[in-house]
Protein backbone atom coordinates (compact mmCIF):
# COMPACT_ATOMS: atom_id res chain seq x y z
CA UNK A 1 0.00 0.00 0.00
CA UNK A 2 1.04 3.60 -0.86
CA UNK A 3 1.68 6.13 1.31
CA UNK A 4 -1.49 8.04 -0.36
CA UNK A 5 -3.59 5.24 0.55
CA UNK A 6 -2.43 4.78 3.87
CA UNK A 7 -3.32 7.98 4.60
CA UNK A 8 -6.70 7.29 3.07
CA UNK A 9 -7.55 4.60 5.13
CA UNK A 10 -6.43 6.35 8.59
CA UNK A 11 -8.34 8.78 7.61
CA UNK A 12 -11.41 6.73 6.99
CA UNK A 13 -10.78 4.84 10.14
CA UNK A 14 -10.98 8.10 12.25
CA UNK A 15 -14.07 9.77 10.42
CA UNK A 16 -15.58 6.69 10.83
CA UNK A 17 -14.53 6.09 14.93
CA UNK A 18 -13.02 2.86 13.93
CA UNK A 19 -9.63 4.04 14.84
CA UNK A 20 -10.00 3.97 18.34
CA UNK A 21 -12.18 0.90 18.74
CA UNK A 22 -11.28 -2.50 19.60
CA UNK A 23 -13.00 -4.06 16.77
CA UNK A 24 -10.53 -4.82 14.03
CA UNK A 25 -13.19 -3.90 11.24
CA UNK A 26 -17.08 -4.22 10.98
CA UNK A 27 -19.03 -5.73 8.41
CA UNK A 28 -21.87 -3.35 6.96
CA UNK A 29 -25.29 -4.97 6.94
CA UNK A 30 -26.49 -5.30 3.43
CA UNK A 31 -29.95 -5.85 2.89
CA UNK A 32 -30.07 -8.35 -0.76
CA UNK A 33 -32.83 -9.93 -2.63
CA UNK A 34 -32.09 -13.46 -2.36
CA UNK A 35 -35.10 -15.09 -3.96
CA UNK A 36 -33.72 -15.05 -7.06
CA UNK A 37 -30.00 -16.07 -6.01
CA UNK A 38 -28.68 -19.97 -6.29
CA UNK A 39 -28.06 -21.07 -2.88
CA UNK A 40 -25.83 -24.34 -1.54
CA UNK A 41 -25.73 -25.37 1.60
CA UNK A 42 -23.12 -28.50 2.76
CA UNK A 43 -24.43 -29.97 5.62
CA UNK A 44 -27.32 -30.55 7.04
CA UNK A 45 -26.97 -30.73 10.68
CA UNK A 46 -28.19 -28.67 13.54
CA UNK A 47 -26.20 -25.17 12.64
CA UNK A 48 -27.52 -25.98 9.29
CA UNK A 49 -31.21 -26.29 10.15
CA UNK A 50 -31.51 -22.90 11.81
CA UNK A 51 -29.61 -21.43 8.70
CA UNK A 52 -32.56 -22.71 6.55
CA UNK A 53 -34.96 -21.57 8.57
CA UNK A 54 -33.80 -18.07 8.52
CA UNK A 55 -33.24 -18.69 4.62
CA UNK A 56 -37.12 -20.06 4.12
CA UNK A 57 -38.11 -16.44 5.01
CA UNK A 58 -37.08 -14.94 2.17
CA UNK A 59 -38.21 -17.30 -0.72
CA UNK A 60 -34.34 -18.46 -1.26
CA UNK A 61 -34.08 -21.45 -3.64
CA UNK A 62 -31.53 -24.20 -2.13
CA UNK A 63 -29.85 -27.04 -2.70
CA UNK A 64 -28.68 -29.05 0.48
CA UNK A 65 -25.84 -31.06 -0.30
CA UNK A 66 -24.85 -33.89 2.34
CA UNK A 67 -24.80 -37.79 3.18
CA UNK A 68 -27.26 -37.57 6.02
CA UNK A 69 -29.85 -35.05 6.83
CA UNK A 70 -31.29 -33.44 10.38
CA UNK A 71 -34.48 -34.80 10.91
CA UNK A 72 -36.22 -31.42 10.30
CA UNK A 73 -34.76 -30.65 7.20
CA UNK A 74 -36.14 -33.50 5.94
CA UNK A 75 -39.78 -32.28 7.00
CA UNK A 76 -38.74 -28.82 5.70
CA UNK A 77 -37.51 -30.08 2.11
CA UNK A 78 -41.37 -31.89 1.67
CA UNK A 79 -43.00 -28.85 2.99
CA UNK A 80 -41.40 -26.36 0.47
CA UNK A 81 -40.49 -26.44 -3.20
CA UNK A 82 -37.53 -24.12 -3.28
CA UNK A 83 -35.23 -27.25 -1.27
CA UNK A 84 -33.76 -29.91 -2.92
CA UNK A 85 -31.18 -32.28 -1.47
CA UNK A 86 -28.34 -34.29 -3.12
CA UNK A 87 -27.55 -36.75 -0.43
CA UNK A 88 -23.82 -37.56 -1.48
CA UNK A 89 -20.50 -36.22 -0.35
CA UNK A 90 -19.34 -32.97 -1.40
CA UNK A 91 -17.90 -32.25 -4.43
CA UNK A 92 -16.21 -29.10 -5.99
CA UNK A 93 -18.39 -29.40 -8.99
CA UNK A 94 -21.10 -28.33 -6.63
CA UNK A 95 -20.70 -25.01 -6.88
CA UNK A 96 -21.17 -24.58 -10.27
CA UNK A 97 -23.81 -21.71 -11.01
CA UNK A 98 -23.94 -20.95 -6.97
CA UNK A 99 -24.56 -17.39 -6.14
CA UNK A 100 -24.02 -17.90 -2.24
CA UNK A 101 -22.70 -20.90 -0.34
CA UNK A 102 -22.83 -21.90 3.31
CA UNK A 103 -20.28 -24.22 4.56
CA UNK A 104 -22.12 -25.98 7.33
CA UNK A 105 -20.62 -29.48 8.00
CA UNK A 106 -18.77 -31.11 10.74
CA UNK A 107 -15.61 -31.47 9.31
CA UNK A 108 -12.91 -28.07 9.65
CA UNK A 109 -10.95 -29.40 6.49
CA UNK A 110 -13.96 -29.94 4.47
CA UNK A 111 -15.51 -26.26 5.07
CA UNK A 112 -11.85 -24.75 4.32
CA UNK A 113 -12.04 -26.93 1.37
CA UNK A 114 -15.24 -25.09 -0.01
CA UNK A 115 -14.23 -21.60 0.92
CA UNK A 116 -10.80 -21.96 -1.23
CA UNK A 117 -13.29 -23.36 -4.24
CA UNK A 118 -15.45 -20.24 -3.48
CA UNK A 119 -13.21 -17.70 -3.29
CA UNK A 120 -11.47 -19.35 -6.92
CA UNK A 121 -14.93 -18.69 -8.28
CA UNK A 122 -15.59 -15.67 -6.73
CA UNK A 123 -19.10 -16.75 -5.14
CA UNK A 124 -19.65 -15.40 -1.52
CA UNK A 125 -18.88 -17.88 1.13
CA UNK A 126 -19.90 -18.88 5.18
CA UNK A 127 -17.98 -21.48 7.28
CA UNK A 128 -20.21 -22.55 9.90
CA UNK A 129 -17.24 -23.04 11.91
CA UNK A 130 -15.04 -20.11 11.03
CA UNK A 131 -15.70 -16.41 11.44
CA UNK A 132 -12.32 -15.16 9.75
CA UNK A 133 -12.62 -17.63 6.64
CA UNK A 134 -16.21 -15.63 6.53
CA UNK A 135 -16.85 -13.77 3.51
CA UNK A 136 -20.55 -12.42 5.58
CA UNK A 137 -21.72 -13.35 8.71
CA UNK A 138 -25.34 -14.64 9.41
CA UNK A 139 -27.32 -12.77 11.38
CA UNK A 140 -29.88 -13.17 14.05
CA UNK A 141 -32.89 -12.04 11.45
CA UNK A 142 -36.27 -10.49 12.93
CA UNK A 143 -38.92 -10.60 10.49
CA UNK A 144 -42.18 -8.67 10.84
CA UNK A 145 -44.44 -7.85 7.72
CA UNK A 146 -42.72 -6.03 5.87
CA UNK A 147 -40.02 -5.20 8.48
CA UNK A 148 -36.30 -6.71 8.50
CA UNK A 149 -34.27 -6.26 11.37
CA UNK A 150 -30.29 -7.94 11.22
CA UNK A 151 -28.87 -8.15 14.45
CA UNK A 152 -25.41 -9.09 14.24
CA UNK A 153 -21.89 -8.61 16.25
CA UNK A 154 -19.09 -9.35 13.51
CA UNK A 155 -19.29 -13.28 14.56
CA UNK A 156 -18.47 -12.48 18.75
CA UNK A 157 -20.82 -11.90 21.18
CA UNK A 158 -23.43 -14.07 20.88
CA UNK A 159 -25.04 -13.33 23.99
CA UNK A 160 -25.75 -9.47 23.30
CA UNK A 161 -27.17 -10.59 20.41
CA UNK A 162 -29.48 -13.01 21.66
CA UNK A 163 -30.82 -10.56 24.33
CA UNK A 164 -30.71 -7.72 21.75
CA UNK A 165 -33.47 -9.98 19.65
CA UNK A 166 -35.24 -11.10 22.51
CA UNK A 167 -35.51 -6.89 23.52
CA UNK A 168 -36.49 -6.15 20.15
CA UNK A 169 -38.94 -8.95 19.95
CA UNK A 170 -40.46 -8.08 23.04
CA UNK A 171 -40.79 -4.04 22.00
CA UNK A 172 -42.31 -5.27 18.41
CA UNK A 173 -44.74 -7.50 20.14
CA UNK A 174 -43.48 -10.60 18.45
CA UNK A 175 -43.41 -13.30 21.55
Amino acid sequence: MGKSEELFTRECKKISGVADSPVKHRYFPLYVDISEKDILMVGAGRIALRRLETLLKFESRITIVAKELHPKIRVLVQDYACVRTCQKEYEAQDLEGRDLVLACTDSGEINREIVRECRKKGILVNASDCKELCDFYFPSVIVKEELVVGIGAGGENHRAVKETRKYLEKMLNMQ
